[in-house]
């Protein structure tokens, strides 16, 4: 026995040599693209990164955040060294393999890791121009041989070489039944894997599925054929209400407002990244359906600012990672090998914060998402899912390069580019729900949650900015929730189509004129499917409207609509952000030391209360309120009306009540009145 000791150390240590030298080859990878990280420390992702600092209330080492990191950091370690340990088992295999060859199993190993670290700076700079060791080869990532990337040809030839050494390494270790036996149950495994992948559900229900396809920041009048290919071909399917709003051009108030139907002044809904405890969504939509045998689903592509989650009565969510996590993971994740991998399943385990993840734009890959949707959907029937898709969001790009033609408005071209992709992944998605049989008996909404301005003024109803300076007139023509005199910014895409025997439910698709808005949406859920609404709804059912019963023209005509502006700070401007703007928009937030989940402080929700703009809309006529410009807390009236038409005083004077009753303000001083100007 202790004759065999001796032996079985001289025969581990035979075995393991080169193993250290292949783990500290793949450990100075991830040191080589931390040096690069470092060297971009200007950036305004970096300056992103540190402004999060600023929030922390406590030591990160105390912190949720702190733990994230941490685990992160082992992952990234972990996964590194498991590269290097890789190509030191390819170097034991091509020893076995090849004993007569010369090198030795050191050479091997630098052998394989080299040729390995090719392809992946290689592949990286490919799929990940904006990356940063992607932005140094950018043209290698390009180059192609015979119209095939240069990556793709490296890739194919590495794999190739592997799976054949590690193949005839097994075989030759292994007696030839044995190795059938395994490489058999090993195909079959595969094939099994991806039947079980390919299954869907076919079955329909009494019950039809109801499915909310949002897109973010898409305009109405953009939705063109030209633009949004699918989406467009759904409307001209569906009743499409073509004066549609949102309470909040912000995507989480309006999405809180979709789900429950409720005004964000009585869900306490008023802004982005609001304390949780603090909104009282009451019954949702998606609580109601599951109390009468839905499965609830929410899925979207990005969550920085739209912390939406279980909580609003969802079975389950598929979503990036919530919380400060999001913004810190997303810079430091960018190394060559953690990003090839970030848009597999793999990445998905590995990397919750980045993988699907519209704000990690350096590598998100649209398709990830859809996979991943694919990948998760329980096509059990009834089904209630909500999907947003977020591309269209500023900054409007993602891992694929484009460039703007010379001589157009870069910004309203990236946003349109950024358009057609998110309208291929809505297309995508309505494959897969046809193809899963969940559009065998369904009602869908195809919807946006707001709109985008460009600097435009045709963009805009009025210049009735009796207090602002130039820096946040500036800020007020660009993006959205900025401005209540943009219906641009407000308006939004609205369609609703049914499939199966639900299609019995709805009259033909026409385009239906009256004024609606997305608080609209659930009560006309429940109302379709008969079930209660639970507690009040600020919203309306649109069925009388879309079924064009007579009474229903004259009891929409006679709707008063709000919007409302939300946290725009003076003189940031998304184009060109500066670290001190960075930080001072940081200070409004806090992160929560426990769930890493950014909130608003309260001593910063007055700051932004304080310049919000109201709206109210009644047929043709917007009033709206506007901070006056004084600490007396005080609001400008301000009446827009058509040119042609005389002044309505007692539109004007009810216009005024409905703004002091909504959103209990006072105004100072008499009405400003102003011919609207039609955009």
């Amino acid at each position: 026995m202790k004759l065999a000791r001796p032996a079985v150390r001289a025969l581990t240590t035979r075995l393991t040599a080169g193993l250290l030298l292949g783990m500290l080859l793949g450990f100075s990878l991830l040191l080589l693209s931390y040096v690069r990280i470092a060297g971009l420390t200007g950036t305004d992702a970096f300056h992103s990164t540190k402004a999060i600092a600023e929030t922390l209330t406590e030591p990160v080492s105390r912190t949720r955040l702190g733990y994230n990191i941490l685990w992160f950091a082992l992952t990234q370690i972990w996964l590194h060294l498991l590269f290097g340990a890789m190509c030191w088992l390819l170097a034991v295999a091509s020893q076995r393999v090849w004993p007569a060859a010369r090198p030795t199993r050191r050479q091997w190993i630098v052998l394989w890791f080299v040729s390995a670290t090719l392809w992946l700076l290689l592949a990286n700079a490919g799929w990940f121009p904006r990356s940063s060791l992607g932005m140094p080869y950018q043209a290698l990532g390009r180059a192609a041989l015979l119209g095939v990337p240069l990556h793709a040809v490296l890739g194919t030839l590495l794999t190739t070489a592997a799976a054949i050494t590690l193949a005839l390494a097994l075989y030759r270790s292994l007696e030839r039944r044995r190795f059938i036996a395994l490489a058999a149950g090993a195909t079959a495994l595969a094939v099994g894997f991806i039947l079980h992948e390919g299954a869907g559900s076919t079955d329909p229900r009494d019950k039809p599925n109801v499915i909310l396809l949002g897109v973010d920041s898409l305009r109405p009048d953009l939705a063109t054929r030209e633009n949004a290919p699918h989406l467009r071909a759904f409307l001209d399917q569906s009743l499409e209400l073509t004066d549609a709003i949102t309470p909040l051009a912000r995507t989480f108030p309006s999405w809180v407002s979709i789900l429950t139907g409720r005004h964000p002044h009585t869900t306490g809904a008023l802004m982005n990244l609001l304390p949780p405890e603090q909104i009282n969504a009451g019954p949702t939509l998606p609580t109601l359906l599951r109390e009468h045998g839905y499965r609830t689903a929410y899925a979207i592509d990005e969550t920085r600012f739209s912390n939406i989650d279980a909580g609003y009565g969802f079975d389950q969510t598929e979503t990036p990672g919530i919380g400060g996590s999001d913004f810190v993971l997303t810079w430091f994740s960018d190394t060559p090998l953690s990003n090839v991998l970030i848009n597999t399943r793999l990445g998905a385990l590995l990397f919750p914060y980045q993988h699907a993840n519209r704000a990690a734009f350096v590598t998100y890959d649209p398709d990830s998402f859809v996979q991943r949707v694919e990948r998760t959907l329980d096509a059990r029937q009834p089904l209630f899912l909500a999907l947003h898709l977020t591309l269209p969001h500023w900054p409007y790009v993602w891992a694929e390069p484009a460039l703007a033609p010379a001589g157009t408005n870069e910004k309203r071209w990236k946003y349109l580019n950024a358009v057609r992709r998110a309208d291929r992944q809505f297309g995508d998605l309505l494959a897969i729900l046809e193809r899963k049989g969940l559009l065998a008996n369904a009602v869908v909404v195809a919807l946006s949650d707001h709109g985008e301005t460009f600097s435009d003024d045709t963009d805009f109803l009025a210049q009735v900015f009796p207090h602002a300076d130039e820096a946040s007139l500036e800020a007020q023509r660009n993006g959205h929730g900025t401005s209540v005199f943009s219906p641009a910014q407000f308006h939004t895409v609205l369609g609703v189509r049914a499939y199966g025997p639900a299609a019995a439910l709805l009259p033909e698709p026409r385009q239906v004129a009256g004024p609606v808005s997305l608080l609209d949406i659930a009560p006309t859920i429940l109302d379709l499917l008969h079930l209660p609404t639970g507690d009040p709804m600020d919203g309306q059912s649109l069925l009388p409207l879309l079924r064009a019963d007579p009474a229903a023209h004259g009891q929409f005509a006679n709707r008063i609509r709000y919007t409302e502006s939300e946290y725009n700070p003076t003189g940031f401007n998304v184009e060109k952000m500066t670290p001190s703007a960075i930080a001072a928009a940081a200070m409004i937030y806090r992160v929560d030391p426990r769930t890493d989940r950014l909130k608003v402080r309260p001593d910063g929700m007055r700051s932004i209360l304080a310049t919000r703009q109201y709206a109210a809309l009644l047929g043709d006529t917007l009033a709206a309120a506007i901070p006056s410009g004084r600490d007396d807390g005080l609001y400008q009236f301000v009446h827009l009306k058509p040119a042609t038409e005389p002044t309505d005083p007692q539109r004007q004077a009810r216009l005024r009540q409905a703004l002091q009753d909504r959103f209990n303000i006072r105004f100072a001083g008499p009405a400003v009145v102003s011919s609207r100007v039609q955009p």
